[in-house]
């Protein structure tokens, strides 16, 4: 039995982080999805219906989608926060 140190094993610390990386990467363009759904594909669509119905049928988004946004937007802001915070560091 040997209780050695695998000379490695400074390395370890940035390799476990590969996969919740990953996974705040696909959390952060999951977010840049939906506010792009909700602010821009989804307006789009509904003035594309209004025209070609001659303004007869419309839709509207209500604040709810707004509120989605905004929580995806600062979602975003702490996906961003937390790989800077793993990726840079400080010196102890």
């Amino acid at each position: 039995m040997s209780t050695d140190i695998p000379p490695d094993s400074e390395n370890l610390g940035l390799q476990s982080m590969t996969i919740p990386s990953l996974a705040v990467i696909g959390e952060i363009l999951a977010n840049c999805y939906i506010i792009w759904f909700l602010l821009i594909d989804f307006p789009m669509n509904c003035a594309r219906l209004a025209a070609e119905t001659d303004g007869r049928q419309t839709c509207s988004m209500e604040i709810g989608g707004y509120v989605i946004a905004a929580i995806s937007a600062v979602m975003i802001i702490a996906g961003i926060y937390y790989l800077a915070k793993w990726h840079f560091p400080r010196e102890v």
